[in-house]
């Protein structure tokens, strides 16, 4: 139910109880009036509550007097065709009320009050109080004829269309509503279907004046379905007159309509079945929340839908994670995983995927790599493994061991410097690789993707090595994913920490976007971290359903997140997402996924 909806119940409600305590006076009903002036307060006071929003209170209170006023003028019919005393009694009662100018001062104290207490608690703005501190409005006594009243309830309507941002067609008809329900509450002649019309009316004007402050499309959803909690809504994007802003203090907001981050409230949660694809991208700044945020998701994903997540972790962040979950921890230091295996590939196509690894962890010329290629392919010939004979395939694959010797004979025999030296040039390369770590492999594919995991890779000799291994191991759970077969849901997350500096960007789609664009079918979920997204293949960014970012400070990232989740450049839109994300609390990050019409701002809680 969003906001306007929920006006109207408490609207009814509070109608009944004033009806009722002006029906139950019969003796000394002036001293009564103070028991409906606290009827009002109090319940003004419970709306700002129950609608979140002090504003809201009071338009939809202030919504209750004009019906009253709609009440009184039936009453003047009724008492024509049924002269009751009880009648008259009321319809006192109710003059006591809306010609009383203390009813409107109880009602904005009473607002106030609340406005204050709402602030207090829970820290946000509020409309037409802040709209309120900005003008100077002074009121002047106002003569009590038709035409004024009519002047002076148009003249409210009007400024609430201003301070409330509505769309253009919305604030006409709010406008012109508010002139016909005055002019038919004026006419003499009282016809049924014309109070009727004022009536109806007077009931709906909370429901258009607040029917599109509620984050619908985010907080009704998310209560249908069940999730990972991931924290607290506290802004959203919107488009109109900029009011409620969040971090006004930080964030320029144009005074004219313009894309702003208003203040809103609810919870987000994550459901992967929800999303177009299971695929989740984390970027920010080092220390924002990346990690903190990723473990949640590993234990609760784990925890709610006994998914297991095989995590590929630089620095042994996840190791105690994993531990918790009583999971698989693989010290990379202590394994070996042999790259040049076919795994039922063509030697020609392994070689040219182990030349492209190697040639952009270690940014190798072309001549460089065209030279790997010719060594690599000798490596399989030694072992007897020729691309022409796939009966040879099944035999033992050379390593990078038998690389290196192939490498130290073909200097031995070079012909001339300039040959000795293109391999000597390779040679130190090799040599890094052709230790122990890569020899043959005694990793369990099996185990590893049957519960949490984590390959553990902080002692591992340098970068290099880490993202050599990194991309082998994906290779050899593409195998396993194609081997296995399709899937009828969701079976594993693999969680990349540090993704850039193996899913680089490059003219040819990465071996991480080629798994993520195929990987729904057979059930597999990639988690992205990086704290350089403009270095991450962008068809990774592109695939990825939920795209979170946390604070970045470096111009470069910053620009490339903020057009990556802005979506289209339109008016001061770019700017509204770089100024957030620069100025981004700890814990804080915007939101976007492939539910959301526009992203949110959330706190993330731990």
């Amino acid at each position: 139910m969003d906001l306007g909806s929920k006006c109207i119940p408490i609207m009814l409600i509070q109608l009944g109880i004033i009806l009722y305590v002006v029906s139950s006076v019969q003796i000394a009903f002036i001293a009564n009036i103070y028991v409906i002036w606290s009827a009002l307060a109090i319940t003004l006071i419970i709306a700002s509550v129950i609608l979140e929003s002090p504003t809201a209170a009071l338009l939809e209170t202030l919504s209750t007097v004009l019906a009253l006023i709609v009440v009184r003028k039936i009453l003047n019919i009724s008492l024509i065709w049924f002269p009751e005393y009880r009648l008259a009694i009321l319809l006192l009662g109710l003059n006591s009320i809306v010609k009383n100018p203390v009813t409107y001062a109880v009602l904005f104290s009473a607002s106030i009050i609340s406005y204050y207490s709402w602030s207090l608690i829970f820290k946000r703005g509020d409309t037409l109080i802040d709209r309120l501190k900005s003008l100077n409005v002074t009121l002047k006594s106002v003569k009590h004829s038709a035409l004024v009243r009519v002047l002076a309830l148009t003249g409210f309507a009007v400024f609430i269309a201003y301070v409330k941002p509505l769309s253009l067609i919305d604030e006409a008809v709010y406008v012109l509503g508010v002139i016909l329900s005055s002019v038919l509450l004026l006419f003499k002649e009282h016809k049924l279907l014309k109070n009727l019309s004022a009536i109806a009316s007077w009931l709906i004007l909370p429901y258009v004046l607040l029917k599109d402050i509620a984050v619908r499309s985010v907080v009704e959803e998310e209560r249908k379905l069940e999730g990972v909690s991931i924290g607290r809504i506290v802004s959203k994007l919107v488009y109109g007159k900029p009011a409620n802003v969040w971090l006004k203090e930080k964030i320029h907001i144009p005074r004219s309509p313009a894309w702003y981050w208003k203040v809103e409230t609810g919870n987000f949660t994550y459901n992967p079945y929800a999303q177009i694809n299971y695929h989740i991208l984390i970027a920010g700044s080092s220390g924002t929340g990346k990690s903190s945020l990723a473990k949640k998701l590993i234990k609760e994903l784990y925890y709610q839908w006994a998914i297991p997540s095989l995590t590929i972790d630089p620095h042994n962040e996840y190791v105690k994670v994993i531990e918790e979950l009583d999971g698989i921890v693989v010290d990379a230091s202590k394994i070996s995983i042999n790259p040049l295996e076919l795994d039922e590939s063509s030697p020609r196509e392994r070689i040219v995927q182990v030349a492209d690894t190697i040639q952009r962890v270690f940014r190798l010329g072309n001549l460089q790599r065209a030279v790997l290629e010719d060594l690599l392919e000798e490596a399989y010939a030694e072992k007897g493994i020729l691309n022409d004979d796939p009966e040879t395939w099944k035999l033992k694959p050379p390593t990078f061991l038998t690389l290196l010797k192939v490498i130290e004979k073909r200097i031995e025999y070079a012909r001339s410097s300039g040959e000795r030296s293109r391999y000597e040039g390779l040679k130190p390369y090799i040599r890094l690789l052709s230790t122990s770590i890569f020899r043959e492999t005694t990793i369990k594919f099996s185990d590893i993707l049957s519960k949490p995991s984590v390959i553990a890779m902080a002692n591992l000799p340098g970068d290099h090595v880490k993202a050599i291994l990194s991309e082998t191991l994906l290779r050899k759970i593409a195998h396993y994913m194609y081997v296995s077969g399709e899937s009828t849901g969701l079976s594993h997350y693999i969680v990349i920490d540090e993704a850039h500096r193996i899913c680089r960007r490059s003219t040819e789609p990465s071996l991480v976007a080629r798994l993520m664009m195929e990987s729904r079918k057979y059930g597999i979920g990639f988690i992205i971290i990086t704290q350089q997204p403009l270095d991450i293949d962008e068809a990774i960014i592109a695939n990825s359903a939920l795209k979170i970012s946390f604070k970045l400070s470096e111009p470069e990232n910053l620009d490339y997140m903020a057009k990556t989740l802005a979506g289209y450049i339109s008016e001061n839109r770019l700017e509204i997402f770089k100024e957030a994300l620069y100025y981004m609390p700890k814990f804080y990050a915007i939101i976007r996924d492939s539910r959301l019409a526009e992203p949110a701002i959330v706190k993330i809680e731990l």
